[in-house]
């Protein structure tokens, strides 16, 4: 254990894994970096696990700049704020850190913000004792960086001897998903009844669960939308064929197919409507021509309606488009009808 020089409230917990606790209130600074008793080895070297805990809600400028070797930086939800340089955040990159902390807190916005990993922290579950086998039990959900999930028990007894085996740790994995529909009271139940009480009240616990499943809920119902997208975009290019001036459809009110092929002239536009067989739909669009499907549409034995649209005023020039536009129609129509004949 160390303390800071210069806050009295700053203490450092050292522990054998590399992992460096740090506990204390208030935002940290530079010079509590300044420890005693002084270390045989710099914090800085010997500790690849930094975690920032509760109580302390900032890191000011500088204090980062002493842990340069960190591969891992966990922030407790009360850190607000971590002040870092540019160089800072390149050399996180360049290392790799895994920022860890809980769901919508700092420390995965921190995380998002800098382009830097993020894993939930790991939830101590409960504590407590097995008093024939003077034994003293830890239980944690522990979250690793394969997607993997376990619940770790560590156990701790005074040696080997009648009534207990040493102590010992071990692990039960858990499905990647084993939060879906999960509640508190359901997560209690698939643990040691001693564990059940400490479970039931604990907070860190609940709030993961309930992000956890309102974040399942909204990527399937993501997923689902993308799939209904892409089904519906599979359906229209099933039943619908486009052109350049051109357009074919299945309606699957009637179950019939019809085309409309459209010119747009400096008089304004023409659009005249065929009904066609599924037999001729499924060819249009196989040319390497596109006049060769308008005139494949022609061949339809029935016009079934045109429309005429005409642009400028409503005067006596109107009147002369309209009738233009259905001397050309009927032009149209007769060459079908001559073609026909020539045909049959």
């Amino acid at each position: 254990m160390y303390f800071s020089k210069h806050n009295e409230k700053m203490v450092y917990i050292n522990h054998y894994s590399g992992l460096l606790e740090v506990k204390g209130k208030g935002v940290l600074c530079s010079d509590d970096t300044e420890v005693t008793p002084t270390p045989t080895e710099s914090l800085a070297r010997e500790y690849h696990t930094l975690s920032i805990t509760e109580g302390i809600t900032g890191i000011g400028e500088g204090f980062l700049d002493a842990f340069p070797y960190i591969d891992c930086l966990i922030l407790s939800r009360t850190v607000e704020s971590v002040a870092v340089t540019p160089e800072i955040v390149k050399r996180m990159r360049k290392r790799k850190v895994l920022i860890r902390g809980e769901y919508d807190t700092f420390a995965e916005k921190f995380a998002d913000e800098n382009k830097l990993d993020f894993l939930h922290s790991d939830i101590p579950l409960a504590e407590y004792d097995i008093e024939a086998a003077h034994e003293h039990d830890i239980v944690t959900l522990r979250f690793h960086e394969n997607g993997q999930a376990d619940i770790h028990f560590n156990c701790f007894t005074p040696g080997s001897s009648a009534g207990n085996y040493g102590g010992g740790e071990y692990a039960n994995k858990l499905p990647k998903d084993f939060y879906v529909g999960c509640t508190v009271r359901k997560f209690a139940d698939n643990i040691t009844d001693r564990a059940r009480d400490q479970i039931l009240a604990n907070e860190t616990l609940r709030r993961f669960l309930e992000i956890s499943n309102e974040r399942h809920r909204y990527k399937m119902t993501e997923k689902q939308t993308t799939k209904d997208k892409s089904e519906a975009a599979k359906k229209e290019m099933k039943t619908k064929k486009q052109g350049n001036n051109w357009t074919a459809f299945y309606d699957p009110d009637t179950k019939r197919y019809f085309a409309e092929i459209m010119y747009t002239s400096r008089e304004g536009r023409e659009q005249y409507d065929y009904e066609i067989t599924k037999e001729l739909f499924d060819r249009l669009g196989t040319f390497a021509d596109d006049l060769d499907n308008e005139r494949l549409i022609k061949t339809a034995r029935m016009t079934y309606s045109f429309e005429n649209t005409m642009y400028g005023t409503l005067g006596p020039e109107r009147t002369v488009w309209d009738e233009e536009a259905n001397e050309a129609m009927k032009a149209a129509e007769a060459k079908q009808k001559r073609n026909r004949k020539r045909k049959s």
